[in-house]
């Protein structure tokens, strides 16, 4: 995608390889992340029985109680296990997947204080028996039992289009937008979870319904680079 005199233009591929050239005045941006996956066995099979989740505050009450691991490294790795292990079980394990961490004396101090347990190797084998995960394993042989996996190794936003344009982000990629979800490039909006901050479904509608109406308030208007174009604090 680039700009144009006239506002936008844009290559679509479709199937067989075939290509199409979009042009707008107006473009809304609505390309979503994705999850980072982590590297287990049958992990496809594992999701769609909700052994493998990806979102505690969402629905980690179903889980309460039960033996939990949390899949991650680095601060979203310790903080997911951190906040499960208090919220909802006494038996969470951290699973770095062979990625390591160095815990300095707080975190050891909060890993001990939830009873958080750490596994740094890689995980080589998962059994799934009776809709349940009945074991893993890690690459030395040892045997782990959970009933429910998080997920916490997050997102990989597909903003790309947008920060080519020179959109201004965040550290991670995430859009910075105003009140009607405009980017800082004129013409060009985004919503959902390329847009910075709590990414769940009912907010990206959110930000669709804002979006959306900005537009259709102005699509008779001139565009913002356009001689009289409508003052773009409005």
């Amino acid at each position: 995608m680039r700009r144009v005199e006239e506002g936008f233009a844009a290559s679509v591929e479709e199937a067989a390889g075939v290509s199409r050239k979009v042009r707008a005045r107006r473009v809304l941006l609505a390309t979503g992340a994705d999850e980072v996956e982590p590297d287990l066995p049958d992990l496809p099979d594992a999701v769609r029985r909700g052994l493998v989740r990806y979102c505690p505050i969402c629905d980690g009450y179903e889980a309460r109680d039960k033996r939990i691991a949390v899949i991650g490294h680095g601060d979203r790795g310790f903080g997911e296990a951190v906040f499960v292990a208090r919220t909802y079980s006494r038996d969470v394990t951290l699973l770095t997947l062979g990625q390591g961490m160095h815990l300095d004396a707080g975190e050891r101090e909060r890993v001990e204080k939830h009873g958080i347990k750490v596994v740094h190797e890689p995980v080589t084998d998962l059994d799934i028996e009776d809709a349940r995960i009945t074991r893993l394993r890690t690459a030395s042989g040892d045997e782990h039992r959970f009933e429910v996996l998080y997920s916490a190794l997050g997102l990989k936003l597909r903003s790309e289009l947008a920060l080519e344009l020179g959109a201004e982000h965040d550290g991670t990629g995430a859009l910075i937008v105003d009140e009607h979800n405009r980017t800082t490039v004129p013409g060009l909006y985004a919503a959902g979870g390329v847009v910075r901050g709590l990414d769940q479904v009912v907010v990206a509608m959110g930000h669709g319904a804002m979006a959306a109406t900005d537009i259709h308030n102005r699509c008779e208007l001139p565009t913002e680079e356009e001689v009289d174009g409508p003052d773009s604090s409005a």
